[in-house]
């Protein structure tokens, strides 16, 4: 009897042990939320993406995939040192694949869904954003523009140089049989601080290009820039100007003046700081010599010319004075044309001292020339030195003229 009683407790227990684990369950159940319904979106997503297979380009076989691009270039920059071209911005693709294509009035009247692009064929190498998809099958696709790519820089016309780049935009190319035709709609640019974007063209080498390998095979972006140079017209340009009026500014100073030596030497010690600043900056960069420095290169010779003229002239005049001028070169010194040349205030004089003739003054003086005019406290100056100062002017004006020529071939030619 008392056997039995024990089994009863043991049967009530266990039945109230069942009784309070039904119960939790029960109320588990009432807290848990409701199961998911799907929306006409996740119907629409499932529906197109079934059987969807997005390494197949959305066009026949004998059809080409058109892309339509428009982007916005906000800065680009050229490393100088490492010769890359960097573009940023921002680029907008269009194409049409049919097989996304759906009729809104099944879907309540849906027209436009957005996708994970990697769920479908794309031309970009992007991944992990999202594309617009419309009902009639447009796909719209936004990505933020960031390439590198090399460029060979062209350093002859430095700092006023126009540079060419081209950059690669892959996989835009033939794989397979398959061809992507790329259309550039627009572009717009915002300009950068140092390049300004000229030109930007789109370019398609296919297989029927005869001088197009197959690495060479695709969709290139072509680029035209030009450097801003405006701050180099006033730290290269204005100097060279100044070069060369001092060059040339020397030549009518007396033959005898002593300040054409420092006015030499200053020549000589701008052009030489111009060319040791040109090898610190670019020597980094290329072996091509720029025409700037090709410019200050040869004004330096020319400068350096000058001042050994002037030294050799002073010595002329020094030891020269004390011998006689060759008939040759006083009879040259006597010719009408080359006296006009080197004298400055013509009078008329005795016909033996003629220099040239005066058209307004009347009376008649001793001719006196420029260089005695500048040495005019000077009274007893000799005529044997006086006929060397005037050879000494001679050469000089000569000299001028043909650094008029030089110096106007080298801006034609280095400018």
């Amino acid at each position: 009897m008392g056997k039995s009683c024990s089994n009863l407790w043991y049967i009530y227990a266990a039945l109230l042990c069942f009784l309070v684990i039904a119960l939790e369950h029960v109320s588990a159940q009432g807290d848990a939320p409701p199961k998911w319904t799907p929306t006409w979106t996740d119907r629409l997503k499932k529906d197109l993406l079934k059987g969807y297979d997005p390494s197949i380009r959305p066009s026949q076989h004998y059809n080409v995939t058109t892309v339509e691009t428009s982007m916005t270039i906000t800065h680009v920059e050229i490393n100088e040192i490492k010769s890359t071209l960097s573009v940023y911005g921002w680029m907008k693709f269009i194409w049409n694949d049919t097989r996304l294509a759906w009729n809104p009035e099944l879907y309540e009247n849906k027209t436009n869904l957005y996708l994970n692009q990697s769920a479908i064929w794309h031309p970009t190498e992007e991944s992990n954003v999202l594309v617009t998809v419309a009902s009639n099958g447009e796909v719209q696709h936004a990505i933020a523009l960031q390439k590198e790519s090399k460029c060979s820089i062209q350093w002859e016309k430095w700092p006023f140089d126009t540079q060419h780049c081209k950059m690669l935009f892959s996989p835009w190319i033939e794989h397979e049989d398959m061809e992507i035709h790329v259309v550039l709609m627009k572009h717009q640019v915002t300009q950068g601080t140092l390049w300004t974007l000229m030109n930007l063209t789109l370019v398609s080498y296919h297989s029927d290009d005869g001088n197009a390998s197959l690495a060479q095979r695709g969709t290139y972006l072509h680029l035209e820039m030009k450097r801003n140079s405006s701050v180099y017209r006033s730290t290269i340009i204005a100097p060279a100007l100044v070069l060369i009026l001092m060059n040339l500014i020397n030549f009518w100073l007396p033959p005898n003046c002593s300040e054409k030596l420092v006015l030499n030497a200053i020549n000589v010690l701008v052009a030489c700081m111009f060319l040791i600043h040109f090898n610190e900056y670019l020597s980094y960069y290329t072996t091509t010599t720029p025409t700037i420095v090709l410019f200050y290169s040869h004004s330096l010779y020319l400068s350096g010319i000058c001042l050994l003229m002037t030294v050799a002239l002073e010595c002329m005049l020094k030891t020269g004075s004390k011998s006689h001028v060759p008939p040759v070169i006083k009879k040259l010194l006597s010719h009408d044309a080359i006296a006009c040349m080197i004298v400055t205030n013509r009078h008329r004089t005795e016909p033996n001292d003629q220099m040239c003739d005066s058209l307004e003054d009347t009376s008649a003086q001793e001719s006196v020339s420029y260089m005695e005019e500048v040495h005019s406290s000077d009274q007893n100056t000799s005529d044997l030195y006086r006929d060397w100062l005037l050879f000494a002017t001679l050469l000089n004006r000569v000299a001028f003229i043909i650094y008029v020529i030089i110096f106007s071939l080298m801006c034609i030619f280095y400018f």
